[in-house]
């Protein structure tokens, strides 16, 4: 029995094949072309889409954009691995019609258009909103964290960088040390050659360049007045989870819908904190959406009762539980003393009223005390100070609104987890582990656009099918 054999390659053949036929009728490199083929490249803001009457002709900003988006979809995100693409792969000679930019081009095309992609990320919720395929009744918000072009070697405070000038300068004196050593046994003729001089030397030249790069790291410390930063990378700001390492990374916001399961919106922040970002994100969906109301599922990361009594004034509803600290067991917790919204008092464990005695600003907080606490014979169960202090918020209705909602249907932290998780998982395998390749939170955006766009793209195709999105593009 023989194998399965290939044709001759010096075979000649009457009729070619069509390079049309090497690509299946259902791949989402044709999902990609029809889309792209569809937008105002002009109205978006992408630099050379009118062609200039004079000159060498460019490339067409339409024929870079497929190639980027179809890079995303198969994991190709490089400017050199996108040339060598543009070489040796079926799809993308198909899509580019056998162009082949260099990757000096292709890398400028994304950094001299980030706005303009970040754009076109929107303009395909749009496309899919237009035909009906996103709910936009309920939504996920949720946020991960993406590595930036950085090693965390390079992340330094006025602390560390004081220590490493110090730990510099004594290696500095230390060799200067050993070089007047060499010279005295020179001197006293104890050695004509003396070893390790011109290693002495070289090493001095070393630690004065460092020294000098450290000098001009504090300046630019200093100069920005902050307590962190990332050289090479300043955009970028130490995160981490726990007591895991803190990375240079940046933070990625999502806002997944929840009947269709695509990315409506998103953006990227230097911040690692997500408490206040809940209002912006979840406005900006509103207004993607348009629509008058909006329900947001997202975690107790968002807990922020000023951010959710904003959302609450803007109609939009969200469901989240609430963040708690560590609390003292011993004790009876502030769960336990009760508030009336009527009289504006807290009623504590052993039946006493506490009232408001004072409110701070700052913190937005209202201190609620009683006088009762002094001969309160349950007193040791309630603080070992000499008396209890509870701190409302001021907005903390909305937050006991909110977590009631939780309660109320418990189902919907299992929907928040299956919505906004996934995609999450999906972008970060697509992206090298979650790693961006560019530099800047301008450049950053856009490469995170064209992973959320990417991922769109995929998932409507398999949630709607690929002869649906042919058909309405």
């Amino acid at each position: 029995m023989s194998f399965i054999e290939g044709m001759d390659r010096g075979q000649a053949a009457l009729l070619p094949p069509c390079i049309d036929d090497y690509i299946a009728p259902d791949a989402l490199v044709r999902v990609v072309d029809e889309f792209v083929g569809g937008l105002d490249l002009v109205g978006l803001g992408f630099e050379r889409a009118i062609s200039a009457a004079t000159g060498r002709p460019g490339y067409h900003p339409a024929d870079m954009l497929r190639l980027y988006i179809w890079g995303y979809l198969n994991q190709v995100r490089s400017s050199r691995l996108l040339e060598r693409a543009c070489h040796r792969d079926l799809e993308a000679l198909w899509l580019m019609k056998q162009l082949a930019p260099d990757y000096r081009t292709i890398a400028a095309f994304r950094h001299d258009n980030p706005q303009a992609i970040v754009a076109v990320g929107a303009e395909f919720v749009q496309f899919c909103r237009s035909h009906g395929l996103i709910g936009g009744q309920m939504v996920a918000l949720d946020g991960t964290k993406m590595r930036a072009v950085a090693s965390p070697k390079n992340i330094a405070g006025a602390e560390r960088l004081a220590r490493d000038l110090a730990h510099t300068e004594r290696e500095i004196s230390y060799y200067l040390d050993r070089l007047d050593t060499l010279d005295e046994q020179v001197e006293q003729g104890f050695s004509d050659k003396p070893a390790h001089r011109e290693a002495f030397g070289s090493a001095i030249s070393a630690l004065q360049r460092r020294r000098e790069r450290l000098a001009r790291r504090q300046l630019e410390l200093e100069k920005r007045e902050e307590k962190v930063l990332v050289f090479g990378e300043p955009d970028a700001k130490p995160m981490g989870y726990a007591r895991a390492p803190k990375m240079p990374s940046y933070n990625l916001q999502s806002v997944v819908d929840v009947e269709s399961g695509l990315i409506i919106h998103h953006d990227v922040f230097n911040d690692a904190n997500d408490s206040h970002l809940l209002h912006p994100m979840s406005t900006d969906a509103l207004r993607v959406l348009d629509t008058g109301e909006l329900h947001v599922l997202t975690d107790g990361g968002y807990s922020n009762a000023e951010e959710v009594a904003r959302c609450e004034r803007d109609a939009i509803t969200v469901s989240a539980p609430i963040k708690r600290g560590a609390m003292n067991s011993e004790h009876f917790r502030p769960t336990q003393f009760i508030y009336d919204e009527a009289s504006d008092t807290i009623r504590c464990p052993a039946g006493e009223t506490l009232r408001p005695s004072g409110k701070h600003t700052r913190n937005r907080v209202i201190r609620y005390r009683t006088g009762a606490c002094k001969t309160c014979v349950i007193k040791p169960q309630c603080t070992p100070g000499a008396q209890r202090t509870i701190h409302r918020l001021f907005d903390q209705a909305a937050l006991d609104r909110m977590e009631a909602r939780i309660y109320d249907d418990p189902d919907l932290m299992k929907i928040r987890r299956c919505t906004v998780e996934h995609p999450f998982g999906t972008i970060k395998r697509m992206s090298g582990g979650g790693r961006f390749l560019t530099r800047g939170l301008k450049a950053v955006k856009a490469e995170a656009a064209l992973s959320i766009l990417a991922f769109n793209v995929l998932h409507a195709v398999n949630a709607f099918g690929h002869r649906k999105m042919i058909g309405v593009a």
